[in-house]
């Protein structure tokens, strides 16, 4: 561990990680449902009368991928963590402050991380060999991601 990390510290591993972002991919699903939803019914009340069903994409469904970049880029920078990162208990660090990472390391983490899953996830996956626990999007930018204590 670096030198500024208290004693009990570790680096979070793998599968913490994998259910940290099932935490999250959930949370976002209920944000996009409601999303979804609250255009559906305003839309379908503009509708002319005796239209009797709706076919097509359902309206603010392209709103999905902006509202996840938000919320999580979002969270990296408000909190150091994404909601799901802070039920298991996980927080992302610069890895030589010690601190939460900055605003720019924020963006590149998620632009990398992106990059890293669409190589056939091996960025993401270099999580499970790597001693530190990091990412390509995590080496790349010098973050950590580690238990809190």
């Amino acid at each position: 561990m670096p030198p500024w990390a208290p004693a009990g510290m570790r680096y979070a591993g793998f599968w913490i990680r994998v259910a940290a972002n099932a935490l999250d991919g959930l949370i976002l699903s209920a944000i996009n449902t409601a999303i979804v939803v609250i255009f559906q019914e305003a839309w379908l009340q503009h509708l002319p009368s005796g239209v009797g069903s709706v076919s097509g994409r359902a309206p603010g469904i392209e709103l999905g991928p902006v509202v996840a970049v938000c919320f999580i880029i979002g969270s990296w920078i408000a909190f150091g963590a994404t909601p799901g990162k802070m039920m298991c208990r996980l927080r992302i660090v610069d890895e030589v402050s010690g601190r939460k990472p900055t605003p720019w390391q924020c963006i590149g983490r998620y632009v990398i991380a992106v990059v890293g899953v669409a190589c056939a996830g091996i960025g993401y996956l270099w999580i499970a060999i790597d001693p530190r626990g990091q990412g390509w999007h995590d080496k790349i930018v010098r973050t950590l991601v580690v238990r809190r204590v």
